[in-house]
Parts: C-alpha cells; sequence; structure tokens
C-alpha cells in the first residue's frame, strides 16, 4: 500500500519511497527537469515554511487562550462592578423597584393630600371660632373670679383665681391693642390706593415679601405665646413675664400689619380690571413648586411642609371671603357678584393645583410613600383630643394649634377690622342707620351665639372624627429590640 506523501516529498525524491528509505542519492530522471541545486534550495524553502507554519499555530493557540482568559476576567470584573453598582444603588432606593407601583402612590397623593387639607382647614375653623366664642367667656370668668378673691379672700376650691386665667386675659388684652391702636387708625380706602397707584414690579416683590414673613411669623408665633403662658404660671411676679408679653405684643403688631397689606392687595388685585395683580397671586403659587419640590425631605420636614399649606389655605378661604364681603356691603351688582365668584374659582383652583403636583413630585421625588399623609392626620387626630397633652389647663385645640402653627391672634385682629369697615359700609347703604343700639346689640349678639352654636357642634363633629381615625388607625409594629449579650 502507497503511503501519501506532501508536495516537498514529490519534488525532493520524484515520488521514490526506495530512495526515501535508503538515503540514496537523488536519481535525476525520477524528478523531472528539477536539478538537484534547486531540489535542495526548494528543501531549505519548504522546511523553514513549515517551522513558520507551526509557529504560527503555536501563536494563534497562545492568543486563542489568550483572549479565553481576557474574556473570563472580564465576566469576573464585570459582575463584581455589578455588585458594587447594585450596593450603592441599594442606598439610594431599592434596585429592584416596580414603576407601575410608583405611579400608583404618585397618582394616590392628591386624594390624600386633600383629605388631609380638609380634615386641617376644619381644626383651623373651630380654633378660630374659638377666639371669637369661648375666648370671650373664659375672660369674663377669669375677670369675675379675679373680683370675688379681690372682694372675698377665701373662697370656694372651684371658684378660685389661678395662674392659668392671667393667660386669657391677657389674649384679649394683645387683641384690643392691636386693634385698637394698630389697626383701627389706619384708613382702608387710602390704603387700597395707595397700593392701586404702585408700580407692578414693586407689588411683585411687595407680596413675595409678605408671603416670606409671614411663614416666618407663623412658625414664631406660637412658640411666643407659649413662653408667655409658661411664664404666666409659673412667675407672673417675674420681669421674664412682662419682657414675654412685650415679645408677644411686638410679634402679633407686626404679623397683624403683614395680614393687613396681603388682604389690602388681594382686595385691589379682585377690583382691578387687568387682573394683572391678580395673576401675579397665582404666579405666587407655582412658583413655590420651584422653591420646594427639588429639595430633600424626610417624613417630618414634609409634615410641616403640608401644615403650612392647610393653615394657607385657610388664611385664602378667610381673605377672600372677607373682601367679598366687603364689596357686597359697598354695593355691587348680579353681573359684579358672578365675576368676583369666578375670580375665587380660578384662585382656588390654582391654589389646588399648585398643592397637588408640589405634594406629588415631592413624594415621588424622595420616595414617600401616600399613606404618609393619613399618618400626618393620625398626628393632628391624637393633638385635637388632647392625647399626651393632658397637663396644659387650655383649650383641646391647644395642642394642634401649636403643631400646625396657626396664628389665631393676627388673624381675628385683621378680622374685626374688615368687619367693622364692612358694617359701616352696611349701615350707610342699606339703610341701617334707623336701627337702635339695642337692635344692633340685640343683632351682633344673635350672630354671636350662632357662632358659637357652629364651635360647639364643629367641636364636638372633630372630636368623633378624630377619635374614629386613631381607633381605626393600623398598628405599627415595632422592630425587636437587640437580646442583651450575657457578660
Amino acid at each position: 500500500m502507497q503511503k501519501q506523501r506532501n508536495l516537498s516529498f514529490k519534488l525532493l525524491y520524484g515520488g521514490n519511497e526506495d530512495l526515501y528509505e535508503d538515503g540514496h542519492k537523488i536519481d535525476p530522471s525520477a524528478t523531472g527537469s528539477m536539478t538537484p541545486m534547486e531540489r535542495k534550495w526548494l528543501g531549505s524553502f519548504i522546511k523553514a515554511r513549515q517551522q513558520q507554519q507551526e509557529e504560527e499555530k503555536e501563536t494563534a493557540g497562545a492568543g486563542a487562550e489568550k483572549q479565553e482568559q481576557e474574556r473570563s476576567s472580564k465576566d469576573v470584573h464585570d459582575e463584581t462592578v455589578r455588585s458594587k453598582w447594585l450596593d450603592y444603588l441599594n442606598t439610594v432606593q431599592e434596585s429592584t423597584s416596580d414603576v407601575d407601583a410608583q405611579m400608583e402612590e404618585f397618582v394616590k397623593v392628591p386624594w390624600q393630600v386633600e383629605r388631609l387639607m380638609a380634615y386641617g382647614f376644619f381644626i383651623c375653623v373651630d380654633s378660630f371660632l374659638y377666639t371669637f366664642t369661648i375666648l370671650p367667656i373664659r375672660f369674663v370668668w377669669s375677670i369675675l373670679l379675679l373680683l370675688l378673691q379681690m372682694v372675698y379672700w377665701k373662697t370656694s376650691k372651684h371658684y378660685q383665681f389661678h395662674r392659668r386665667h392671667t393667660y386669657q386675659m391677657i389674649q384679649v388684652f394683645l387683641i384690643y391693642c392691636v386693634y385698637r391702636y394698630v389697626l383701627a387708625p389706619i384708613s382702608i380706602g387710602k390704603f387700597y390706593h395707595w397700593i392701586r397707584g404702585q408700580a407692578m414690579i414693586k407689588l411683585y416683590v411687595l407680596i413675595a415679601i409678605v408671603e416670606v414673613f409671614d411663614r416666618l411669623m407663623s412658625s414664631l408665633g406660637q412658640d411666643t405665646m407659649d413662653s408667655m403662658y409658661w411664664n404666666a404660671v409659673n412667675r407672673p411676679k417675674s420681669s421674664r413675664m412682662l419682657i414675654s408679653v412685650a415679645v408677644v405684643l411686638i410679634y402679633t403688631t407686626c404679623h397683624t400689619l403683614l395680614l393687613f397689606l396681603h388682604v389690602a392687595t388681594l382686595n385691589v388685585a379682585m377690583n382691578s380690571a387687568d387682573q394683572a395683580l391678580l395673576t401675579l397671586f397665582i404666579s405666587g403659587n407655582f412658583a413655590e413648586i420651584k422653591s420646594t419640590v427639588f429639595k430633600k425631605y424626610n417624613k417630618a420636614a414634609a409634615f410641616k411642609l403640608a401644615t403650612s399649606d392647610v393653615c394657607e389655605r385657610f388664611k385664602l378661604a378667610l381673605f377672600l371671603g372677607l373682601v367679598l364681603l366687603l364689596n357686597m356691603c359697598q354695593g355691587m351688582n348680579q353681573g359684579q357678584f358672578q365675576g368676583y365668584i369666578r375670580i375665587c374659582a380660578i384662585v382656588v383652583v390654582a391654589e389646588l393645583l399648585a398643592d397637588w403636583i408640589k405634594h406629588s413630585f415631592i413624594t415621588k421625588f424622595n420616595i414617600l410613600k401616600a399613606k404618609v399623609y393619613n399618618e400626618y392626620s393620625l398626628l393632628l387626630a391624637g393633638d385635637f383630643t388632647g392625647i399626651g397633652h393632658e397637663g396644659v389647663n387650655l383649650d383641646h385645640s391647644h395642642a394642634v394649634v401649636k403643631r400646625i402653627g396657626f396664628a389665631q391672634l393676627p388673624l381675628v385682629c385683621v378680622c374685626f377690622r374688615f368687619l367693622r369697615e364692612a358694617g359701616k359700609y352696611a349701615m350707610t347703604n342699606q339703610s341701617l342707620d334707623s336701627f337702635s343700639f339695642g337692635s344692633r346689640v340685640c343683632l351682633i349678639a344673635a350672630l354671636w351665639g350662632v357662632m358659637l352654636g357652629l364651635k360647639i357642634a364643629l367641636g364636638t363633629f372633630l372630636q368623633r372624627i378624630s377619635m374614629s381615625k386613631l381607633k381605626h388607625a393600623p398598628e405599627i409594629l415595632n422592630a425587636p429590640s437587640p437580646k442583651r449579650k450575657r457578660e
């Protein structure tokens, strides 16, 4: 059987097996036309070529092995980087977050915000009516107890004048001083025309300043009131008591002037023909989105923002009502009334949209769930029912008013001033001058009685709602405390 040989064998030995095996000289006749020198040169070339091919094979094998090693090391490197990136991601948010669940939470936020706003709004109404109705009763009762103690040194335990009664007397004194000596001398008509004559850029800056300082004063006011109450109860004869009363008087004066300016500017905006100033009011709501959304918030900071929005919404409703009442008493036809209602609706809708957008994106950017607003309402419910504040001998809404930062005294002073102005125009335009003094007193007493009944009914309703919220609240599962190591 003839063996298979390559091309070099045929060229060198002419295909002769015996000549290849015996090592004899190459027969020129068997090699065709090639000379021995050609075969010698070609043989060295073929050997060099074969050696080169073997080196290329070795190099290719080494390269493939190197590529395989690099590929495996790259896979290991990629896995290490991926694991490290996931660890960093988990410190910021869940690496397996559900986009559909996030969108569901985003859509739920406006409804949860409105539930909290509605509950907080009625708490503000209850506290505002307390200053109009219950506080005068307590003031009169404190005066009677003081007179009894001055006439009869020894009285029954139930009819003793306590230090806490001084707090109600000081509150009424502050309201009277600010209203009588600060707001009463100001002419609303002259102030209205002064604002209307200012340039639009000045009014824009003025509105921005009023909104900023209003929030600052609201956060400061309740602390000054608490400090005055503590000094009145614990050290009424100390010089610190006079200092705290002076501080509260200065605060109430400044905050009242800011709110008075706010209402007067809103009155000008609603009576302007071009409604440019009203546009400034509405744009301020959306400018607030820019200043709040892109900040870092936790649950406590978001709660402060939500309670601030509750107070702002109540003030907006109160101011719109005062402006509408003042213009109705000044005289307005049906078309003007419908225009005012339309403007009020635009302002309220702008406020709602601004709050929805703001809170929706705050919860989205800070990874807060929509149910956090239900937890906020539970905090307000606990404060309203007096849970945890049993030692405070004040009205039941004192704790929740402190929690939300509601400014009672400045708002009451501004309301008194605009009600007096509206009453003056009503007496002039509606021919009420024929009413006797007794008739006017009876009318005021009847209005006060209606507000007192509304205050009692609203307080009872809020008490039931608050207790229902607390009873149906889900249990908070506390993490088990770690066991101590035995020594």
